[in-house]
């Protein structure tokens, strides 16, 4: 493994001041079910600002899917090498803690951490991090981990407004002092928000097929700066994987570091323009990651009952458009309107931690 010093260094916006975040999931309750399928991705950028933990979910024994933001140089767009990288199923804080010495990797340490370095990371080729496209990555592994199950995508999860969601993600504990790693994985409930209001609060969501709007459920009940995986649970008890957090805004905040701000809209990436450019890149089959089970999405008024891997007939459904472009990649100035503080603060809202 490549072993390099990880600063313990807060990440600063342009104006110089400090984004920290001390919750990841806001007003959350423990993660229920079986989670067994959910990872861990602790990466260090390029960069060297600090170690990066996001969540990620196995398809398959040895193929696992996380954001783009979190595997890749925030400045070339281009996934980082495979040594800048471990993926693992133990508590991420106390992994950071034991495999650090004087706040570098010890390679010695990391063996019997539980925590691997992945044998390939593919980075979405339309990522852009100003931008916000295609924020989806592939990581593989030489062997399977010894405890985790897979899930199955849901190509096309319900968008229909008040349809119910699960977001998993970690979160702090109150008690836990501020810029240290969060160490347990929570719950939020989150609904499926009006295309008029989210296309308002971030206006490329109007245009995009491969992104779900979601707002909380509770008041002040959310997702925060760290990734997050949105789930849903069929019929047969199985779980399905419906999106991964792409970024969370709010109107004139885009993207916003105040997760619990009235108004503060979750913008997920979903996966039907993905599943063709996933079966070139590992040996995976369709029918090996995508879910066919039924989902009943029933909230707020909403009855749909829907296959995950039937066609959707919201105006935002998409065919499997396949490998590297997507209505996202295709309009890379989506988003040229974010200034360089904007931008900043996306990469920031990954969690970045520190190591004491």
């Amino acid at each position: 493994m490549k072993v390099s010093t990880i600063a313990l260094a807060a990440v600063a916006t342009a104006s110089g001041g400090a984004l920290g975040f001390e919750k990841y999931v806001l007003a959350g309750s423990s993660a229920a079910g079986s989670t067994s399928f959910v990872n861990y991705v602790i990466s260090q950028p390029v960069q060297g600002k600090g170690a990066v933990v996001c969540t990620g979910a196995f398809l398959s024994p040895t193929v696992l899917v996380t954001s783009a933001k979190c595997v890749t140089d925030s400045i070339s767009n281009k996934a980082l090498a495979v040594g800048n990288i471990l993926v693992g199923q133990g508590n991420p804080a106390d992994t950071l803690k034991n495999i650090t010495t004087n706040g570098v990797i010890d390679p010695q340490k990391v063996a019997g951490s539980g925590y691997v370095s992945p044998l390939a990371v593919f980075s979405h080729p339309g990522y852009n991090s100003i931008a916000y496209t295609d924020n989806i990555a592939v990581l593989t592994l030489a062997q399977p981990m010894a405890d985790a199950t897979s899930t199955k995508l849901i190509v096309n999860p319900s968008a229909n407004t008040g349809a119910a969601y699960t977001a998993l993600g970690l979160s702090l504990s109150t008690s836990t002092p501020s810029g240290n790693a969060p160490s347990a994985l929570q719950q939020v409930s989150l609904r499926v928000g009006n295309n008029a209001t989210c296309s308002g609060i971030w206006a490329p969501y109007a245009k995009l097929t491969n992104s779900l709007c979601l707002t909380p459920a509770k008041a002040a009940s959310n997702v925060c700066g760290s990734d997050a995986l949105l789930i849903k649970t069929a019929a047969d008890k199985s779980v399905g994987l419906a999106g991964l957090l792409n970024i969370v805004a709010a109107k004139g905040d885009v993207p916003t570091a105040q997760c619990d701000v009235e108004g503060a809209t979750d913008y997920f990436t979903t996966f039907a323009n993905y599943v063709a450019w996933m079966t070139q890149i590992t040996s995976l089959k369709q029918s090996d990651f995508v879910s066919s089970a039924t989902y009943d999405y029933a909230s707020s008024g909403s009855s749909a009952q829907e296959s995950g891997s039937s066609s959707q007939s919201s105006s935002q459904s998409a065919t499997d458009s396949g490998s590297q472009t997507s209505t996202e990649s295709s309009r890379p100035n989506s988003a040229a309107g974010l200034s360089a503080v904007g931008s900043l603060a996306m990469f920031a809202s990954v969690l970045v931690v520190s190591m004491f």
